[in-house]
């Protein structure tokens, strides 16, 4: 019997929306030998050239270790083409016609991305590479005279019909055969290669989620990936470089984290960036212990790189870039330019580098990345950014060329929140959570000191009153004028507890910080306060970035009329 992923039962089988799949499942299960695998229902996902998501699958993939592999579309009941009008139909048991696309062009096109996924990938490159025997067709479980089908794209070799369905196994090897042909030069897949496959489209993908600041230390907490991230992770193993672009809760940084963790376990020397200092902390943190991964944020990297420099040569390359640029910025001009001169004195390089929130890196920014790879050309570069989010600046152009890969579920925040959230985004429709959670809560009151009040008062009842632990907590101001930090640690919690003004992932504490340096960051309950001093520019930004930081609940703090205006 074949290995069929996913092993369903005759149950599930008999409430398959096409009887003609469930047909085909049984005769590949029955019939195929233990050593091959098949694949039902292979899902894919890319970008085209305008940046949007498009989606295929193939029904069948058939992969044999003593040869390769084999995509096929099935369809059930019967099937005609138009030539008039070049449309392909399928008509129902009630002899209902439904217009489909080709089935041949179809099977074609899934055999091109999954054969590329394959030759293309690092691990089949270190066996040696070799030509890998692929070759698609279309079975018709309810159809008996199948010739009727043959056209240009289509010869009798590669079509199936019901009088093959209880000889399968011979059907197959004659379409492998007409695929191969007598060209001496294909390579077997063998183990090396149903290896790699059982990687690509096999393996369940876990990985350990944002550890928030504010969550408590010893929380450990696993979650599945969605089936479309778990997508968009192993396709981008087949690129050296990628950009992968998503809302708000849609696990950018999580797959950032996890990506840099693959790659310096391969033995990569790895860096993870990002712009803020709260996230390169956090990152620091959840990858302490990894061999050849440095965490940080650019800026950390720049003074890092101009020390060692120093240290080694006595050469100061930010009083050399002071010199070059004596009126520019020195964190967006001096110091990357400082980072760049740096490669011309010292030869240490990365073999990857990932960017995490890539749209707050300025333009200015990438020359001194780009200069950091070992190999411009096979050297490794992840971009992940968010189009929405632009406290900084606006992006511009990424040093990636192709299309960027796309993230469209929110896997991070409530139904309440997402929908209070992405008011203000502005990008590919983001698919919402599965969990209602909380409605969005308001405290309303005329002073900044009568909102502290509230604020600490509804803090004191989590804590007490619900056993809500401090490190849960943030406040978040969201305001551009003074910070109002005082007025709320100048007001005790319950003992131990205490406030925390800008330092993460303090236990017992609760965390007063500002919206945009929690960028990338997630507290289960947050407080978003002042409310009546965002500048109206900022607006849209500011609330988008800070409702999207809660898990579980919100509290917008301010006025009346303006908590009424955001609602």
């Amino acid at each position: 019997m074949a290995r069929m992923i996913p092993d369903l039962t005759e149950t599930q089988l008999d409430h398959l929306q096409s009887s003609g799949e469930a047909l085909f499942y049984r005769a590949c299960r029955e019939q195929l030998g233990d050593e091959i695998v098949v694949l039902y229902g292979q899902a894919t996902i890319r970008s085209n050239s305008f940046g949007a998501p498009v989606t295929g699958d193939a029904d069948f993939v058939i992969f044999d270790p003593n040869g390769g592999f084999l995509v096929v579309e099935v369809k059930g009941g019967g099937v005609t083409f138009d030539p008039t009008v070049r449309k392909w139909y399928s008509t129902d048991r009630f002899g209902v016609q439904h217009e489909i696309k080709d089935p041949f062009r179809q099977a074609q096109d899934q055999q091109h991305l999954i054969l590329d996924q394959l030759r293309n990938h690092p691990q089949w490159l270190r066996r040696g590479g070799g030509r890998i025997l692929a070759g698609h067709a279309v079975f018709l479980t309810h159809v008996g005279r199948v010739t009727d089908m043959v056209r240009p794209n289509g010869p009798p070799e590669i079509i199936g019909g019901r009088q093959h369905l209880d000889r399968l196994r011979q059907w197959w090897q004659s379409v492998v055969d007409f695929w191969r042909g007598s060209d001496p030069r294909w390579v077997t897949l063998g183990t090396a290669g149903m290896s790699l496959v059982e990687q690509l489209f096999c393996k369940p993908i876990d990985v350990r989620p944002m550890v928030s600041a504010l969550l408590r230390d010893e929380e450990v907490v696993r979650i599945r990936l969605t089936e479309q991230q778990a997508r968009v992770l192993r396709a981008v193993g087949m690129h050296r470089r990628a950009a992968i672009s998503g809302g708000a809760g849609t696990g950018k940084s999580v797959l950032a984290v996890q990506k840099a963790r693959l790659l310096a376990e391969s033995g990569a020397l790895t860096l993870l960036i990002c712009v803020n200092r709260g996230l390169a902390d956090h990152f620091k943190f959840v990858t302490e212990g990894i061999t050849n991964l440095h965490a940080m944020t650019f800026h950390q990297l720049c003074e890092w790189r101009v020390g060692v420099v120093k240290a080694e040569t006595g050469v100061d390359l930010l009083a050399e870039a002071q010199v070059d640029f004596p009126a520019a910025d020195r964190f967006r001009v001096q110091l990357p330019h400082a980072l760049a001169l740096s490669t011309e004195r010292s030869r240490d390089r990365y073999d990857a580098i990932i960017v995490d929130e890539g749209q707050d890196f300025p333009p200015e920014f990438w020359l001194p990345i780009e200069c950091l790879l070992r190999d411009s050309k096979t050297s490794t570069l992840y971009v992940f950014f968010d189009h929405n989010q632009m406290l900084y600046q606006p992006i511009k152009e990424l040093p990636i060329a192709e299309a960027p890969f796309l993230l469209t579920v929110n896997c991070r925040n409530t139904r309440h929140i997402h929908g209070a959230a992405y008011r203000f985004y502005n990008g590919v429709e983001t698919d919402s959570p599965e969990i209602d959670g909380a409605p969005i809560e308001v405290i309303t009151a005329p002073s900044r000191e009568a909102q502290a009040q509230k604020v600490h008062a509804a803090i004191v009842r989590l804590i007490a009153e619900h056993a809500v632990t401090p490190e849960d907590i943030a406040v978040l101001y969201v305001g551009r004028d003074k910070k109002p930090y005082s007025h709320l640690q100048s007001r005790p919690l319950p003992k131990p507890v205490r406030w925390e003004e800008e330092c993460h992932r303090q236990k017992g504490a609760v965390l007063l910080d500002t919206v945009s340096r929690f960028k990338g960051l997630e507290a289960a309950i947050v407080f978003l306060w002042g409310l009546d001093s965002i500048p109206p520019e900022d607006r849209c930004d500011l609330l988008y970035v800070g409702l999207s930081r809660a898990k579980s609940r919100v509290y917008l703090v301010g006025t009346e009329k303006t908590c009424a205006g955001l609602l």
